[in-house]
């Protein structure tokens, strides 16, 4: 009988330091935690076009003053008979920010540039396989961004010239003296998954080379 107090004792210590243990460190500001593009496309969806929303022209994943990866996405439409015939839709932490019609000003290489769209150029997105993050993936595990601490990367989703195939090129930058330097793109199939392009040049960026 004269354990029962002892018992207690170890049984409220260990509740004690249960409840103050240090739980799992929450993510560190990189690519986890960061929306991808087909999270937000759910999103986007539900603000297209009538009768086409499987007629899109580009994803775009502007660069992140705070992350490598996007923390917003811009999804541009094919709008038969809206100004320009275009319409974009701009998501940022699960909620449509944005909306425009016309002229489109996307957020690339960390300034807007105009763009030019034909319907032609148009796709399904119900088609698209490879996520922005697999995407980035495919590429980081080839080793080709060799000691670069990369900062940010620039997502741009359309279809290339003559290819049936959209592409997710990705415009890869990296820290050089605490500035941002171009490192290269490369482009990776958004159905098969295939790289199509790598042009990375951690050498512009690594200390000595």
């Amino acid at each position: 009988m004269k354990r029962w107090p002892l018992l207690i004792a170890v049984y409220a210590f260990s509740a004690f330091s249960f409840c103050f243990a240090k739980g799992p460190e929450p993510p560190t500001r990189g690519r986890q935690g960061q929306p991808t593009a087909f999270s937000a496309l759910a999103v986007a969806q539900q603000y297209a076009p009538e009768g086409s929303q499987a007629k899109m022209l580009a994803i775009v994943g502007p660069r992140s003053k705070t992350s490598l990866t996007p923390t917003s996405w811009e999804f541009v439409y094919w709008n038969q008979g809206g100004w320009k015939n275009l319409k974009r839709i701009t998501v940022v932490g699960g909620q449509v920010r944005d909306v425009r019609e016309g002229i489109v000003a996307l957020g690339s290489l960390g300034v807007a540039r105009l763009v030019r769209f034909k319907e032609s150029q148009a796709f399904d997105p119900s088609r698209l396989k490879v996520d922005s993050d697999r995407a980035l993936q495919v590429i980081l595990k080839t080793g080709a961004a060799g000691k670069a601490r990369l900062s940010t990367v620039l997502f741009d989703l359309a279809r290339m010239g003559e290819e049936g195939e959209p592409s997710w090129e990705m415009r890869f930058y990296a820290d050089r003296r605490g500035l941002e330097a171009d490192i290269g793109k490369a482009r990776v199939g958004a159905i098969s998954g295939k790289i199509l392009e790598l042009r990375l040049d951690p050498g512009r960026v690594v200390e000595g080379s």
